[in-house]
């Protein structure tokens, strides 16, 4: 099994895996995993960091059977989160940046890939996150119809 593991906020415990060959990418250090999982710190809003990261997943693991999406236990200010502005850039640029990632990823995808995503609960303040979500949901929905003759791609969205 191989796996790619995007933490862009938070962990979710139930998505590791023990026998892996997996990559975890997160823009901090201090994420815990006691799995085996080669550790890539990268910053989201660099195309660069990610062709970086592209590269040590053609050497790491190559074919990707399960690519899991973690954005989660974000901890806002709910007064001041409509008017972060470099909050808000940060997280559009992030979602169109992981877009770009997953379709230069596209070549290294299993012939049967599974999408989970482990997200937020939406809540009416944090819109940008709820967008976020969607958009990232509805992106995975158009690249599944797009390679059906070529791919079959599972989406799962964990509650």
């Amino acid at each position: 099994m191989s796996q790619l593991l995007i933490s862009l906020n938070g962990i979710d415990e139930r998505v590791l895996k023990k026998n892996i060959n997996g990559v975890l990418i997160s823009e901090t250090d201090k994420v815990k995993v006691v799995e085996k999982y080669t550790l890539l710190q990268a910053n989201f809003s660099s195309i660069d960091d990610l062709i970086k990261a592209k590269h040590i997943i053609d050497d790491q693991i190559k074919i990707i059977k399960e690519i899991v999406i973690i954005n989660k236990d974000i901890d806002l200010n709910m007064i001041s989160y409509q008017y972060n502005y470099e909050y808000i850039k940060k997280c559009y640029l992030t979602l169109t940046n992981i877009i770009y990632f997953i379709n230069v990823l596209i070549g290294n995808f299993n012939k049967e890939i599974k999408f989970i995503l482990s997200f937020e609960s939406e809540n009416h303040y944090k819109i940008h996150s709820n967008n976020f979500q969607l958009s990232i949901i509805n992106y995975l929905e158009a690249l599944k119809k797009d390679l059906e003759k070529s791919h079959q791609i599972n989406i799962k969205i964990l509650d």
